[in-house]
């Protein structure tokens, strides 16, 4: 990234040329991926340069930044239009550090587009390749802050409370989300990185997944992909992937597990595990203590019998959810159109 331009004139081409270069290769390394998990196929995306982002971002101002994670930062930004027919246009700005390559960017770029027109992904407008990396430009929303905030004591501060109707709703939205890039492809993609730091929330507290440069496809015919590298967050990676380095659409179901266990009580799994057992697999020593929890403080906060009972059928899903048995578990339509059934006030099956 450039701050500036120097006006010397050998300097400027240099720079230029410099630019160019990087235009070229991200140009290129995006496109590979377009057509490796698409077949060429993607939705229209706009091209913004670095300049452009600068001046939207008072130059990638700390003040701007509204979410930051270990391989990226996210500004927020204004796009001034000199026309006065075009409103000014508020927009996210993704960055990306050196722990996200760029396959790994490429494949979020292609990945993000096609799952744009969901509901409950955060909307990709465009990027820019004239940077090392490139960055990804999202549709600009009032957001409430990132799922963790409910979840994570800060502070010695207790997390807000969420009301148990909006965490359903949240667990079907990413759910929903989540089934989309599953089934909602010519290929199954699989996310491996369902954790509550990576689900943004709107103003109304709707869900955004925004977050798909881990995302893998199963080769046509197979129903898993095996990988040399591990790759997902500690707690959240499943068993087979854990020990096997195997992942499958199930993979993801049992993160959606673990999240959906941490959205009922509003604690992290972390606060129920005893630290000697973390190398471990997490959920074996983890849900005995969870579901104490759900009954001892979540249950009790709960005056209506009705909600009471529905939490209850959703620590059944999350059960199902965690199996070690990778074929014991539900997939992600299954999920989603159960969380819905609870959410009318129905039983699952014992």
């Amino acid at each position: 990234m450039f701050s500036c331009y120097k006006n010397t004139k050998k300097s400027t081409t240099t720079e230029e040329e410099e630019m160019n270069g990087f235009f070229l290769k991200n140009g290129g390394a995006v496109l590979e991926q377009s057509i490796r998990l698409f077949n060429g196929k993607s939705n229209p995306l706009r091209l913004y340069s670095s300049q452009q982002l600068k001046n939207a971002t008072n130059n990638f101002h700390v003040s701007r930044i509204i979410h930051q994670s270990r391989g990226y930062k996210m500004y927020r930004g204004v796009i001034d239009h000199d026309d006065d027919e075009e409103e000014d246009c508020e927009i996210c700005v993704k960055t990306y550090h050196d722990f996200v390559d760029l396959e790994m960017i490429a494949t979020e770029v292609a990945v993000g587009s096609q799952m744009s027109n969901h509901n409950n992904v955060l909307k990709v407008l465009g990027y820019c390749l004239d940077t090392e990396l490139p960055m990804l430009v999202y549709d600009h929303f009032p957001i409430q802050g990132k799922l963790s905030r409910f979840l994570f004591q800060r502070n010695k501060e207790p997390p807000p409370r969420l009301p148990f109707k909006t965490k359903l709703r949240i667990g079907i939205g990413v759910a929903n989300a989540v089934a989309y890039l599953h089934h909602g492809h010519s290929k199954t993609f699989i996310n491996r990185l369902i954790h509550s730091t990576q689900v943004l929330l709107d103003k109304d507290y709707g869900p955004k997944l925004y977050t798909f440069y881990g995302s893998i496809p199963i080769p046509e015919g197979e129903t898993h992909v095996d990988v040399d590298r591990i790759f997902g967050i500690f707690g959240f990676i499943s068993p087979e992937a854990g020990v096997h380095g195997r992942f499958t659409e199930r993979s993801d179901v049992y993160a959606f597990g673990v999240l959906l266990s941490e959205l009922l009580t509003g604690k992290s799994w972390l606060y129920m595990a005893d630290p000697a057992t973390w190398i471990d697999v997490p959920c074996a020593y983890w849900f005995d203590a969870w579901k104490n929890e759900l009954k001892v403080n979540t249950l009790r906060e709960e005056g209506e019998e009705e909600t009471r009972l529905q939490i209850m059928e959703c620590a059944k899903l999350v059960e199902m959810c965690i199996k070690e048995n990778v074929d014991e578990r539900p997939d992600m339509v299954e999920v989603a159109k159960a969380l819905i059934f609870i959410k009318t006030n129905k039983t699952l099956l014992p």
